[in-house]
C-alpha cells in the first residue's frame, strides 16, 4: 500500500496553514451578514405566516356564508313544508265534502228517468212547450247539484 498523502489545494486557495486571521472588520460585516440572513429567514417565515392566517381567514368567512345559505334554504323549506301542508289539509277537506260514486249515479238514474218520462208526455202532448221549459229547468237544478258536488 501506498503511503495516504494530502489531497493537493485548489491552485486559487491557499493552503489551509496559510490563511490570515481576520481583521476586526471583516468579523464586524461576517457577523452583520449572519443576523442579516437571520432576519431574512424570519422574514419569509412571518411572510408565510400571514399569507396563512389569510387563507384561513378567507375559509372561516366563506363558511359563516355558507351557513348563512344553509340556513336561509332552511326557512325556505320550513315555508315550503307548511305551505304543502296547508295545502294537502285543504284537498282532504274538499275530498270529505265531495258526493260519493252512489249518489253521483242515482242522480243519472234518476235524470234518466225523468228525461223518458219527458219523451213520453213529451209525445202524448207534441206541442206543449210547458214540459220543454220543465225539462230545461229540471235538467239546469240537477246540473247545479252535481256543481256543488
Amino acid at each position: 500500500m501506498p503511503p495516504a498523502t494530502e489531497p493537493a489545494p485548489a491552485a486559487d486557495e491557499p493552503p489551509p496553514e496559510e490563511l490570515e486571521p481576520l481583521t476586526p472588520e471583516e468579523r464586524h460585516e461576517r457577523n452583520q451578514n449572519r443576523w442579516l440572513m437571520l432576519l431574512t429567514v424570519i422574514a419569509v417565515a412571518a411572510a408565510a405566516a400571514a399569507a396563512y392566517a389569510i387563507f384561513e381567514a378567507q375559509d372561516a368567512k366563506d363558511a359563516a356564508e355558507d351557513k348563512g345559505a344553509v340556513n336561509s334554504l332552511q326557512a325556505d323549506m320550513e315555508v315550503l313544508r307548511e305551505q304543502t301542508t296547508q295545502r294537502l289539509d285543504e284537498v282532504e277537506s274538499r275530498l270529505d265534502e265531495a258526493a260519493n260514486t252512489e249518489d253521483v249515479t242515482k242522480l243519472q238514474n234518476d235524470l234518466n228517468d225523468l228525461d223518458k218520462q219527458v219523451k213520453d208526455l213529451d209525445q202524448q202532448e207534441s206541442g206543449s212547450d210547458n214540459v220543454t221549459n220543465r225539462l230545461d229547468d229540471l235538467e239546469q237544478r240537477i246540473e247545479d247539484l252535481e256543481q256543488k258536488d
